[in-house]
């Protein structure tokens, strides 16, 4: 029973049944705690489903086909973005250049953002308008990486109200999905926006807001309402592997000399601790590879005192020796992992063969090994894509066969342990007496299911109301 947004009563269903002014028949129907994505960007999502979905293409021809087709009804002058492009699934396997893209047009800034989020390819229009003083511009191919990616909304010049509007298309598709809590990485216009937001509409999902370090001098942690929060600050150690710059121990195996970019030292890592910890600020440190996870792991030993109270975290973690997996439990850091990177990417033959090799293969996102280390392992999408149960499918079904875990343990790191992360295991992720009522109902108990992914959303409820209902599109 649910009354004033929480959970009233669980028990015997007479009593329940009384007491109770309105009433759902689910039929059957599985119930769970709503699902929790640990580490996502809603607002970005929200403004990618009004761009050009690249995510399916097969080859460049057929990118440019789709980036054809929005040139011809955008205005001259007025940019052209495609997302979540995939090169290793073309036959050419290596990222298009500027001049490739002038081709598609030289009216329009144009830009093609890889999946991954590190790495993006421009045109000439739209090198233009990437100011000289931006890092990591290849001004010759158009390849851009890391910091001008991560600011493309500045770069773009997205205001407050077009990130409103990508809030409201954002919550939309996660509530279908069976969302009522993220954990997103925004900059300080987008929390700005989430504030501006939940005053004007209120929020009907719980949010936990993280900015990028250098953005918080006069912000401190911060309950805006029940639903939005300010918890932490994020840091990028190194980049991604589909893009090389995961900071690795060894070479990448197809790009020998190669071992990724350290974005920070551990010396500056150290200062971003200290800082958070003095304003109270959860870290949120984003780490993929072996070298950059070491690095983390020797800034937080020599610098951190709160971690067990603000529950510091890793970010990604893909590439975890056995020692780093020790030292991560010995600190008590919390591991925030995207199980739909490894179903992806780590087939046999498949990317992260390509850059590790086999032998490291083994040790990508190894779940079981986290998992019976006692180490405490929070999941969520990266937006790669945002679907809690196809990451469950992900991870019971991993690529290498002994990282394979429980479906209810997958279902506990995508449900209870998000709660964990950011410090609200009293108020919900999970459904009992007293705790909020966030849950969603599934048309196939997961436990018993043969195909996870394939499991479909009947109802979301954030609060105690419903903000997603499939039984209204079945009766259509």
């Amino acid at each position: 029973m649910v009354e004033d947004g929480k959970v009233k009563y669980l028990g015997d269903y007479d009593k329940i049944m009384n007491k109770s002014d309105e009433k759902i028949n689910l039929q059957g129907y599985t119930v769970l705690p709503g699902f929790i994505d640990s580490h996502t960007h809603l607002i970005e999502m929200g403004l990618n489903l009004t761009r050009v979905d690249l995510s399916d293409t097969a080859s460049f021809q057929e990118a440019c086909y789709f980036l054809n087709k929005e040139v011809k009804k955008t205005d001259a002058g007025e940019w052209v973005v495609g997302t979540d492009f995939d090169e290793t699934k073309w036959k050419m396997n290596e990222y298009p250049t500027k001049d490739d893209l002038d081709e598609v047009s030289e009216e329009h800034p144009l830009l093609m953002k890889r999946v991954c989020g590190h790495i993006a390819v421009v045109n000439s229009a739209g090198l233009d308008e990437i100011d000289e003083e931006w890092g990591r511009v290849d001004r010759e191919t158009g390849v851009i990486k890391e910091e001008p990616v991560w600011n493309l909304d500045e770069i773009m010049g997205i205001g407050q109200e077009e990130k409103k509007e990508a809030i409201e298309k954002g919550l939309e598709k996660a509530h279908r999905l069976g969302v009522t809590g993220i954990h997103d990485i925004v900059d300080k216009d987008g929390w700005e926006a989430y504030v501006s937001y939940d005053d004007d509409e209120s929020l009907d999902m719980r949010v936990r807001c993280y900015l990028h370090f250098d953005e918080i001098d006069d912000l401190s942690p911060q309950d805006h309402s029940q639903c939005l929060s300010l918890r932490g600050v994020k840091l990028f150690v190194d980049g991604s592997m589909g893009a090389r710059t995961a900071a690795l121990e060894e070479d990448y195996a197809d790009d020998p000399g190669n071992r990724g970019t350290l974005l920070l030292s551990q010396e500056e890592i150290e200062d971003v601790i200290r800082e958070a910890e003095a304003k109270g600020f959860q870290v949120m440190a984003h780490a993929i590879g072996d070298r950059a996870i070491s690095t983390v792991l020797d800034a937080f030993e020599a610098t951190a005192s709160r971690i067990e109270e603000l529950r510091h975290r890793i970010e990604h973690a893909e590439v975890l020796t056995q020692k780093n997996i020790q030292r991560i439990r010995s600190l008590d850091i919390t591991l925030s992992t995207q199980p739909n990177f490894a179903y992806r990417w780590s087939q046999s033959g498949g990317m992260n063969e390509h850059r590790l090799g086999r032998e490291r293969l083994e040790r990508c996102d190894p779940y079981w090994d986290i998992q019976r280390s006692l180490v405490k392992m929070t999941f969520g999408s990266d937006n790669m894509p945002m679907s809690p149960l196809f990451g469950v499918y992900s991870a019971v079904n991993h690529p290498i066969l002994n990282q394979r875990i429980s479906t209810y343990n997958a279902l506990h790191s995508y449900i209870t342990n998000g709660a964990y992360a950011s410090r609200d295991e009293d108020r919900f992720g999970e459904i009992q007496n007293g705790m909020y009522a966030d849950f969603v109902v599934l048309s196939e108990n997961p436990l018993d299911s043969e195909d996870i992914k394939d499991i479909d959303v009947i109802m979301t409820v954030v609060n105690g109301k419903i903000v997603y209902d499939g039984r209204d599109e079945e009766e259509k």
